[in-house]
């Protein structure tokens, strides 16, 4: 293999066994004896893969993709069942949870453990030694048994020792999504300058923006088998189409409803019974799009006429933040007197949210604002996806130009 190449794969394929008539009682194994109707099953199949020294090479794909088991095999976790894997110089990986320590060693030790099984000499482990202990936060922690190392901690001590003890290539699987927000960062920065430093790094994630960020080119699998190469932001654009088409041939519709006996706040002369995603001319959604204007319509039944109440939408990201909020009394939008049964529609023009899964809450007020006639908490989830791609990270897309002078 060339050193143009850091890992290179030919025609991989991996091979599992699983029995279709499982025996899971040790009575119903001592009295029928073992299942012999094994069936093959290939997580990976035909993989042909070049990944250059030095770059950041990124694996898309759902779960069940073959993704993780690629990683596994080119750390030689898993030995291929067809094809060949060739790597050049020291791998180190981040994986699975824990693996490759002692749970009953403390910090330190599976520190020196994980540094002589990559290779390292005394001296270079002792050198790294505090470099690891600061970045992963866990001094306090450090000569405890892992085994009482919280999941998040875990990850934290595990990504530190697999950034600092030099690797030349880095495997980095969905697992530091356990961490929490501020230490991703501060990972993702730390992977920026291994790049910098002409490491090559293997990433699987399920966060298409930060890879669209991070990576020089990316792989999209899909049972096993490569779909496309390429550029991130085209390549992600293709699988994220693959996605929209699929839910729209689910015909899942984003919609709720929920009957009068329902309990909730307020006083009560008008109730929410149904809430769906529409777009702009009142078709029903599956999902919203980033830059595609699209509608929250609610059908209300008032139990008496009522002046002008304010109708109020508020979206939550899946990340516990309120993301904005939409009322009409805000909007300068007065519905007049009601009574009946109507239908209230609240379109967000351009839609500025970025992908991702969010909630809408509703609250429905009377013209002063002060008094709550119905709340429906959760009231609709839906997913925003983009046809060009995951845009950066955050929640909304905002205006924005650049100058130079």
């Amino acid at each position: 293999m060339s050193s143009e190449y850091a890992v290179e794969l030919s025609g991989v394929g991996k091979r599992f066994q699983r029995m279709a008539d499982r025996r899971n009682t040790l009575k119903e194994r001592l009295v029928r004896g073992r299942s012999r109707n094994s069936q093959d099953f290939w997580a990976v199949r035909g993989v042909d893969l070049q990944i250059p020294t030095g770059s950041v090479y990124g694996l898309i794909g759902h779960n069940g993709s073959g993704k993780s088991t690629l990683l596994k095999l080119i750390t030689g976790i898993y030995r291929p069942t067809e094809g060949q894997i060739t790597t050049e110089g020291r791998v180190a990986a981040l994986i699975e949870l824990g693996a490759g320590f002692h749970p009953d060693m403390t910090g330190r030790e599976n520190i020196r453990l994980n540094g002589s099984i990559l290779g390292l000499s005394k001296s270079e482990i002792e050198a790294a030694m505090e470099t690891i202990i600061d970045f992963s936060g866990l001094r306090e922690f450090i000569d405890d048994p892992v085994k009482y190392y919280s999941s998040g901690m875990y990850v934290r001590l595990g990504f530190s020792v697999a950034v600092h003890m030099r690797p030349d290539v880095l495997l980095v699987d969905e697992v530091l999504a356990v961490g929490d927000e501020e230490f991703q960062r501060k990972c993702f920065d730390h992977l920026y300058t291994l790049r910098r430093e002409g490491r090559t790094i293997i990433v699987v994630s399920h966060g298409l923006g930060q890879l669209e960020g991070l990576c020089d080119e990316v792989a999209w699998l899909d049972h096993g088998e490569v779909q496309d190469i390429g550029p991130p932001t085209d390549t992600i654009a293709s699988y994220l189409q693959r996605v929209n088409a699929a839910e729209a041939m689910a015909g899942a519709v984003a919609a709720a409803a929920r009957g009068d006996d329902t309990m909730r706040a307020g006083t009560g002369v008008i109730r929410c019974t149904a809430a769906r995603l529409v777009d702009r001319g009142g078709t029903h959604l599956q999902h919203a799009e980033t830059g595609r204007t699209f509608g929250i319509e609610v059908d209300m039944h008032c139990y008496e006429e009522i002046l002008g109440p304010n109708l109020r939408f508020a979206f939550q990201h899946e990340s516990g933040a309120l993301v904005t909020m939409m009322s009409n009394h805000r909007h300068g939008f007065d519905f007049g007197y009601i009574s009946g049964e109507k239908t209230a529609t609240a379109n967000l023009t351009n839609n500025p949210l970025l992908p991702g899964r969010y909630r809408v809450h509703i609250d429905l007020f009377d013209y002063t604002g002060s008094v709550l006639i119905d709340n429906w908490d959760d009231a609709l989830e839906f997913t925003v996806r983009s046809e060009r791609g995951e845009i950066g990270q955050g929640f909304v897309e905002l205006p924005y130009t650049y100058t130079i002078r």
